[in-house]
């Protein structure tokens, strides 16, 4: 609604009201002080005119006397017919008359002349016997109220115009509008009302009415994002203020729940803080809810984001760990080997579940085994050595590589993961080799070697191997490394290179009485 628009409506009110003492014609065009100079449009009609009065001159004889509005320079010149009783104690009128130019000036032939109370008054006025529902008459009020604040330099009237435009706003929003996006338009209002500089909590209570809206309808990682930044840019220190987040507000929960924007309006200033905070971090929780869903990796990354940005929410990050493992192990048959591994990985370090970690290694392992082709040789060798790797159990990982040694006897591959593992050929089987005794030659320990780097094995045993050997399968390939340790032992060290991996780990070392190895000693290669 356009000012004048505005005006007009307010000075008809006032002119028929029955406060006026009696009603004026309504065929004056409103008009606001500043705009009489300005536009020739108007000369030759008539205009009602609201203004403060700079002063007014009685004239002796027939001539009009002079009143001086505080907003144009035209001059008013009022009959004496017309004269107020109080002309010189005279503060504000509503003036009417005929617009006209005299020669080097513009001037007002008075036809009607309407003293008023001042502007706080005249406001009492109007909003006295309001329904408690009528937002519009306010919000007219509240627009009339300000621009004679900001016009008179008035900062008591300025206040009392942005209370009541606030309160304006608080009674619309309540309205419910058919065929109406409400959200987006709660959300326009509350950010309108914060670029008029309405007081607080009316914006920022309208906002968490929109926002919460929105909220329930985001589903996506688009949405929720887009949602976020709006929150941000309303809230700006919302997403900092961690302090605010820890402060119990279960106090206000139920009403918060029923009217957000209600319950933010009663509410102190430190629990609106914490109510700020509050929103914004249930909007970045459903943001990573939603982006853990795409798959483990998303969750341990969304996991650690939350525990940085969110310090208040201290079991969000192990819940979303947890909720995605599970989902993860609910189709751990499709998993891949990567996968499997960070989905180990994660119950062990992340959620320090080592047994649950193991477990899943297992049952993936067997779900592996039970699709395994009674004829793929090479499938039973592979998955003998993620047995090695994955769960250290030798028993199993022997008795595939016999299953594969029965399906192709004529495999070298085969052959060599038996050997490497200490077993020995006799006749058509093969058995393990005799231990040799477990003390460790020359004072040397070699202690566990799992898990140790290629550098690292150096190191435990002073130099490089004697003999290097490889045997490979799907994608994964076994490096055993021969030390001739002393003339009556020769220890075996297997190193598993597995893709994505920058160093080869040990899998497996044993020793065997030099005797049963077939072969000279001789330098690395």
């Amino acid at each position: 609604m356009k000012r004048a628009y505005r005006t007009q409506i307010l000075l008809g009110l006032l002119l028929l009201s029955p406060q006026a003492g009696g009603a004026l014609p309504t065929d004056p065009v409103s008009v606001e002080p500043a705009e009489l100079a300005g536009r020739s449009d108007l000369i030759g009609r008539e205009v009602v005119v609201d203004d403060h009065v700079v002063y007014y001159v009685k004239r002796d004889g027939n001539d009009p006397d002079e009143l001086q509005l505080k907003r144009t320079p035209v001059v008013f010149l009022v009959p004496r017919a017309l004269r107020p009783r109080s002309a010189s104690r005279i503060r504000s009128v509503i003036a009417r008359g005929v617009l006209a130019r005299q020669t080097d000036r513009l001037v007002c032939e008075v036809s009607g002349l309407r003293e008023v109370a001042g502007d706080t008054e005249r406001l009492q006025q109007g909003l006295s016997g309001l329904e408690r529902t009528d937002f519009k008459t306010r919000k007219a009020w509240a627009q009339w109220a300000e621009n004679r604040a900001r016009d008179f330099k008035d900062d008591a009237l300025m206040r009392q115009a942005k209370a009541l435009a606030a309160e304006a706003l608080r009674l619309e929003s309540r309205m419910q509008r058919v065929g109406v996006d409400a959200p987006n338009e709660w959300l326009a209002k509350a950010q309108d009302a914060r670029r008029q500089q309405l007081p607080e909590p009316a914006p920022s209570a309208l906002a968490h009415r929109a926002f919460r809206a929105k909220l329930t309808k985001a589903h996506t990682i688009a949405e929720l994002n887009t949602l976020i930044k709006e929150i941000e840019a309303f809230f700006p220190r919302a997403a900092g203020d961690s302090t605010a987040g820890g402060r119990n507000i279960a106090f206000l929960e139920a009403d918060y729940n029923n009217d957000p924007a209600e319950a933010y309006r009663i509410a102190d200033a430190g629990a609106r803080k914490a109510l700020d905070r509050r929103l914004w971090a249930d909007a970045m929780e459903r943001l990573y809810e939603t982006q853990s869903q795409v798959d483990l990796k998303s969750a341990l990354e969304s996991a650690q984001a939350a525990k940085n940005a969110l310090p208040e929410r201290e079991g969000l990050p192990a819940r979303l760990v947890k909720d995605a493992g599970e989902r993860a192990k609910a189709r751990l048959a499709e998993l891949l080997l990567d996968e499997v591994k960070e989905l180990a990985r994660t119950y062990k370090e992340t959620l320090r579940q080592p047994e649950a970690a193991l477990s899943t290694l297992r049952e993936w392992l067997e779900s592996r085994r039970k699709r395994l082709s009674a004829t793929d040789a090479e499938g039973h060798m592979s998955l003998a050595n993620l047995y090695d790797e994955l769960l250290e159990d030798r028993v199993t990982a022997v008795d595939l590589l016999r299953k594969a040694w029965r399906i192709d006897p004529s495999s070298k591959e085969i052959a060599e993961a038996l050997r490497t593992r200490g077993f020995r050929k006799v006749q058509d089987e093969w058995v393990e080799a005799t231990p040799a005794n477990p003390s460790k030659p020359s004072g040397r320990s070699t202690g566990g070697l799992r898990g140790l780097t290629p550098e690292e094995v150096r190191q435990k045993f002073g130099g490089p191997p004697n003999r290097k050997s490889f045997v490979a399968s799907k994608g994964q390939m076994i490096e055993q490394w021969i030390f001739f340790v002393d003339t009556k032992q020769v220890h075996f060290v297997n190193l598993l290179h597995t893709p994505g991996e920058p160093k080869p780990r040990v899998t497996a070392d044993y020793a065997l009485p030099r005797s049963s190895f077939k072969g000279d000693i001789g330098s690395a290669r």
